[in-house]
């Protein structure tokens, strides 16, 4: 009783005056997590392949990749839509898209610490545990959607705070921003399946079975609309990359070493993205309450997910919002209002616990001995800090401070141009380059430009991988056909093999025809059948074959 007595009493001091203890810790750490935020704000190469579709959009030329080629190189879409609307607005977009990153999860923090934490413990916690954690302040900017799911995931937890049971106006909301997750990310929504299938079917209030799939139908519509959009409009459902990351043939075992690899580096570089999530499990399964079990739920499917897929070559990036869910359901379960789990709030120690552990192991023995000497760099691995590496050149304290040295940004001078200065001596209008780096992309939008990773490419992409034993997730490459460069600078099909031949029409003619031709119409819905399929099977075929005659 003293406890809250002193949480709700009025604090005065300085220019600021605080209603409670509770709103002083709320306010000075929000300042302190904005603070930390820009101070090592960064933007990663790979959000530049969005950022060129968003400002195409904005200056008229269509939310594609190159120019009179409709494909997407982006995994984020209702991301990029926003970046599209930010940069029309400033027509600036280092600095816009920092800002809205920056934006995104500053009020994601201001949900978790004003919404959800009713105790300065609490707060606390959370604040350190977020700006302990090295992968979720990078991914608080760096320009990928990380940042809009934390918003959405603080928003629909906030949400399903609020009830024990849900009307039709709560269940729409719930829907909706399950749909905006989808929109962002659609593997995202793994996390919260288990929860709002659970809302849906057994925690409603007034709303029949007919009502609510009514409604689940009318919530999930922004998703159900883009992925109409993008079937018509890039003639695919799934984003290029997607199809490029698909398609590779490369044994599942592989996908699992590497995902337990990722999984274990991560761990060794940032202990707390992991236990953080880990504890919460434990501690929901013994609350025994059905609402955290089943978010423990999805942070379990989120993260076999994560392994299947390889993980990532990013350190941390795809544990960043499994994280941030697990330590705003772990407040959730310690908020002292809630009787049913009053016996459950001695296991706050423990959380804060692992916490602390966890931080100071990462910032002792995981970056020092346990990076050099048992997982990391001295042995090459292809996981990697990418703040790290990237924040010299488009780091934000190093882009002002160029911009007040030299009058420009540094952000430009990340890649080598020599590429693209051989594409223009040559006179063409583009190429397959070795490696077509976003923000190399994105500074030459004058050019057509792709490489044999093919992230933005819609017909390399569907081609089979080049099989590397030391291959690196997210970066497989296709070999280019004989006569595919002469068909991007004559931009007329010139491919010699005459089953990719007939295949590159087909692409052709999706992307590149007329949005409402008849044929165009067909050829998409034949396409996503599978009924070309036989085109790419002949061709690896004869693959094959060249290589047995090889050997």
């Amino acid at each position: 009783m003293l406890n809250k007595i002193k949480e709700k009493t009025a604090v005065k001091g300085g220019l600021f005056h605080f209603k409670s203890e509770l709103d002083k810790i709320r306010f000075w750490t929000m300042i302190g997590f904005v603070l930390v935020v820009a101070a090592l704000a960064w933007q990663s190469d790979d959000a530049y392949h969005g950022y060129v579709m968003s400002r195409r959009l904005a200056e008229g030329q269509g939310f594609v990749y190159n120019v009179a080629e409709r494909a997407t190189a982006s995994t984020c879409p209702l991301f990029s839509l926003i970046i599209a609307l930010a940069y029309f607005i400033t027509r600036e977009m280092y600095f816009t898209s920092l800002a809205v990153c920056t934006i995104f999860s500053s009020l994601a923090y201001y949900i978790f610490a004003y919404k959800l934490c009713n105790t300065t413990k609490q707060v606390l916690i959370g604040f350190m545990a977020f700006v302990g954690s090295q992968a979720f302040i990078s991914y608080t900017t760096s320009g990928l959607e990380n940042s809009l799911l934390f918003l959405l995931s603080a928003l629909f937890i906030w949400r399903m705070s609020r009830s024990e049971n849900y009307n039709a106006k709560e269940m729409l909301l719930l829907a909706l921003i399950f749909s905006l997750s989808a929109m962002t990310r659609m593997d995202s929504v793994l996390l919260f399946i288990p929860l709002i299938v659970w809302i849906y079917l057994f925690k409603r209030d007034g709303v029949s079975f007919i009502q609510a799939v009514g409604l689940g139908i009318l919530g999930l519509m922004p998703f159900i609309l883009w992925e109409c959009f993008a079937t018509f409009y890039f003639g695919f459902p799934f984003p290029n990359p997607a199809y490029v990351k698909l398609g590779t043939h490369i044994a599942q075992h592989e996908y699992y070493q590497r995902g337990i690899i990722y999984a274990i580096y991560t761990a060794m570089e940032d202990l707390v993205v992991l236990t953080a999530p880990l504890i919460y499990v434990i501690i929901a399964v013994l609350s025994k309450k059905i609402k955290y079990i089943l978010a423990a739920a999805g942070i379990i499917v989120y993260g076999m997910y994560v392994i299947r897929i390889g993980g990532d070559f990013m350190m941390g990036r795809h544990f960043t919002n499994l994280f941030f869910i697990s330590v705003c359901m772990a407040v959730l379960m310690f908020r002292q209002e809630d009787g049913v789990l009053r016996d459950i709030v001695k296991y706050q120690k423990w959380f804060g616990g692992v916490v602390i552990f966890s931080v100071l192991f990462a910032a002792t023995f995981g970056r020092t001995v346990g990076m050099q000497y048992i997982s990391g760099h001295i042995f090459g691995s292809q996981i990697s800090d990418e703040r790290e590496y990237y924040f010299g050149t488009t780091g934000l304290y190093n882009n002002v401070k160029s911009l007040i040295e030299t009058g420009r940004l540094c952000v430009s001078d990340t890649w080598n141009t020599q590429a693209t200065d051989d594409i223009r001596n040559q006179g063409v209008s583009g190429n397959i380059i070795e490696n077509a780096a976003g923000i190399l992309v994105y500074y030459n939008p004058d050019i057509y430009l792709n490489d044999t990773y093919s992230l933005g490419d819609p017909f390399l992409s569907k081609l089979p991988a080049k099989y590397n034993p030391n291959w690196r997730v997210g970066h497989i490459r296709r070999e280019v056909p004989d006569g595919y460069r002469e068909s991007i600078w004559s931009d007329k099909n010139k491919i010699k093999d005459v089953d990719l031949h007939e295949y590159y029409d087909k692409i052709r003619l999706i992307t590149r025809g007329n949005l409402f031709n008849s044929e165009r119409i067909k050829a998409i819905i034949d396409i996503n059948l599978g009924k070309y399929q036989y085109l790419i099977d002949n061709y690896e075929k004869r693959q094959a074959e060249n290589e047995e005659e090889k050997k």
